[in-house]
């Protein structure tokens, strides 16, 4: 490396073959580092962009589940309690519909496929609607 007068920076053939496929290796490797983390960088910003649209779209379906749920849920547990405080007896329907209703996993009434044995969309829809039925003819 250099020549005999010791000159360091005096290269022969094989030093600039050895530097220049140092640098070719050097290049490669960062292109490599720098394509991965732009890579990574458009990943991470499309998941989060496509995460937050999911959790959009999901509330938005799910408040009217929820509300809907609850209101009935409630309508029932006061119905049960006022049976009980004037000493009346509450349809045995009432007491299953609460335990149907509180059993109810929110992910699993907004699902269009059965999860888990778990209800649909539908499935909930018909509950509501039995629950509603209850109350009608309870308060009638």
């Amino acid at each position: 490396m250099g020549d005999i007068n010791g000159d360091v920076w005096d290269l022969d053939h094989d030093d600039v073959t050895t530097e220049r496929m140092i640098f070719e290796r050097t290049q490669q490797k960062l292109k490599r580092e720098f394509t991965n983390a732009g890579y990574r960088a458009g990943l991470d910003a499309s998941k989060a962009t496509t995460m937050q649209e999911g959790f959009d779209q999901g509330l938005t379906h799910s408040i009217p589940h929820g509300q809907t749920a609850g209101t009935v849920l409630g309508a029932l547990v006061a119905r049960r309690t006022v049976c009980q405080r004037l000493g009346t007896v509450c349809p045995p329907q009432v007491d299953a519909l609460i335990m149907r209703l509180r059993a109810l996993k929110h992910t699993q009434a907004l699902s269009e496929t059965a999860t888990d044995n778990g209800p649909t969309t539908e499935s909930f829809k018909a509950l509501v609607e039995e629950a509603n039925a209850v109350l009608h003819t309870v308060s009638e």
